[in-house]
């Protein structure tokens, strides 16, 4: 092989951007797949809203102080302010509000499956909007074995009083709000920078989550349990602060079908999570709507796990 040929083969320096980007991706693919156990750990020991939002306005107040000390642009003016409003509602105070209430009636690892919905609610709102993406008959397909899967794990344990349906279609709309969400933050006219406006979207709905909780009477329901406040701290580090700068970076910086990845890596982590702090196994009917649902997912998106480099060259021939 000529020296030239070699050179056209071999692959493109990582850059340090690359480098962030695979960072970013594995910490939404790991901590967020670990969140549903740590989540359910905590709504088990602590009244869910109040500790939900105590974990998202620690979260936002630390992000917040930090932008501020690197002097960096917070939202601002009426349109950015009224997108950080309503992707925070939809985001924590409708998603997240809903997930933990949820938890406190069935397994993490099924809600976790349940969430995995979200590949296909992204990829349908996707198709309205300023940055529009079409939709392909393999998307569509995706789709609809999706939503199949999905009803399978509906119907897991069957129809009854003793199936908690409600809490799992909660579960379901928890996943349709996160999915809004990250559509209003792509459609946003955001001037400010992504760091800053995290902190300030995790410190709305941190602070509105709060409220909820007091006026619902949580308060009256706290104690200090040991473990619940570990789940908050984790939650808060890094559940919030570190995967939420993950996912707001990637936001700015990749597609909505290699952010989607995360959707069919989490729910095996939560899994695995699951069964080693909770003792939570899946039944035979759980185990074959998830492989519905991942193979929905794959035609939704990609068969790629690990999203591709962007500029890697491929060997010749």
């Amino acid at each position: 092989m000529s020296a030239p040929s070699a050179a056209a083969a071999a692959p493109l320096p990582r850059t340090p951007r690359d480098s962030r980007i695979q960072l970013a991706f594995a910490v939404i693919y790991v901590v967020w797949g670990v969140t549903p156990a740590v989540n359910r750990i905590m709504v088990l020991q602590l009244p869910p809203l109040l500790a939900a939002g105590a974990r998202f306005a620690v979260a936002g107040a630390v992000l917040t102080a930090l932008a501020r000390a690197r002097g960096l642009a917070l939202p601002k003016g009426a349109g950015e302010l009224r997108s950080l409003a309503v992707s925070a509602v939809l985001g924590i105070v409708i998603s997240n509000g809903l997930s933990v209430m949820a938890l406190q009636h069935i397994a993490s690892n099924q809600a976790a499956l349940i969430n995995s919905s979200c590949a296909f609610w992204l990829a349908w709102i996707g198709m309205y909007g300023r940055r529009a993406a079409p939709v392909s008959n393999r998307t569509w397909a995706g789709l609809a074995v999706g939503f199949a899967g999905v009803a399978v794990l509906l119907s897991a344990r069957g129809l009854g009083a003793e199936a908690q349906l409600g809490w799992q279609l909660a579960i379901l709309g928890s996943a349709l709000a996160w999915a809004l969400a990250t559509a209003v933050i792509r459609e946003a006219h955001s001037g400010s920078d992504p760091l800053a406006f995290t902190a300030c979207y995790l410190l709305c709905g941190g602070v509105l989550l709060v409220a909820l909780g007091l006026g619902g009477g949580e308060a009256a329901r706290w104690s200090w349990s040991p473990s619940g406040l570990a789940a908050i701290a984790f939650l808060a580090v890094f559940s919030s602060t570190f995967g939420f700068v993950a996912y707001t970076y990637l936001l700015m910086h990749e597609t909505p079908s290699r952010i989607g990845t995360y959707a069919y890596v989490n729910p095996p982590v939560a899994v695995i999570t699951g069964w080693l702090l909770l003792g939570e196994r899946l039944d035979a009917r759980q185990l074959a709507g998830s492989a519905i649902v991942l193979i929905g997912v794959v035609l939704v998106r990609n068969l790629r796990l690990w999203p591709r480099r962007r500029g890697a060259r491929r060997e010749p021939g």
